[in-house]
């Protein structure tokens, strides 16, 4: 049996209440972005938000806020990577985990877009969850190609390479990090420790494109309580329904109170 990321422990946060507490931890991210930055401030970059730092009180307080709630957002990135080693490892179906992930990614682009700019569709960027079905693709083809002849460790690193390639072309929002993240999750899977802070030390070095992602690692810090258990029974659907509505009702107070 391959070795699982995750240890049993007989405490700490089961599958379900890690997914919950990242989803409350995204949300916050799309509100502080959605709302904040693009509906009260009227900026499109977080270069703009940051120029805002110097402007009047009231500019400050908003931009400031908005800032730390994108701050906020990016230790959600963690959890779902793992979340996602995790379940590719204990699916039954490798086929169906990735298409049931890739529908979800094309149910969510638009309720993504609406509740980031208040428009329906957008140039760019792709929702987050077209960064985890390149997850799977990628752990799918690292296990095939699992051993340690040269043949094999170089596919692994082309496999690698091309996956945040396709990310960057793609436009997928924390698309890199979710790969090179969950890279290291599965390849050091044996040793959990090492694989956290391998996986914390590739999110440190994709604060060079994007500084806000500066506390990410700490998402790691709630992963590790991470007991490996599924928790109470829930609808498969509910649990794949919550992102896109989510951001349907973020969208939706925005244009209703803006």
């Amino acid at each position: 049996m391959e070795a699982r990321l995750s240890p049993q422990r007989p405490s700490g946060l089961d599958r379900n209440k890690l997914r919950l507490l990242g989803l409350i931890i995204a949300a916050f991210g799309m509100l502080g972005r959605g709302i904040l930055q693009n509906r009260v401030l009227g900026m499109t970059s977080g270069a703009d938000l940051a120029a805002l730092l110097e402007s009047s009180a009231d500019a400050m307080n908003a931009a400031t806020a908005a800032i730390i709630l994108w701050v906020i957002e990016g230790t959600a990135v963690p959890i779902f990577t793992l979340l996602t080693v995790d379940g590719f490892q204990r699916t039954a179906s490798v086929k169906n985990y990735l298409f049931r992930l890739l529908l979800l990614a094309v149910v969510s682009e638009v309720p993504f877009h609406f509740a980031l700019t208040g428009r329906l569709l957008n140039p760019s960027p792709r929702n987050p969850v077209f960064g985890l079905v390149l997850v799977v693709v990628m752990l799918y083809l690292l296990r095939y190609y699992d051993g340690n002849t040269v043949k094999h460790v170089f596919i692994r690193i082309l496999v690698l390479f091309t996956a945040c390639l396709w990310a960057g072309i793609g436009q997928v929002e924390y698309g890199v990090p979710m790969v090179l993240m969950a890279f290291f999750l599965y390849t050091l899977r044996q040793r959990h420790t090492m694989a956290l802070f391998a996986a914390s030390a590739a999110a440190l070095v994709c604060t060079v494109g994007n500084p806000l992602f500066m506390f990410a690692p700490f998402g790691f810090l709630l992963a590790h309580f991470y007991n490996g258990e599924e928790g109470r029974a829930s609808p498969r659907l509910l649990q794949y329904a919550l992102y896109p509505v989510l951001l349907l009702l973020i969208g939706l107070a925005g244009v209703l109170l803006f």
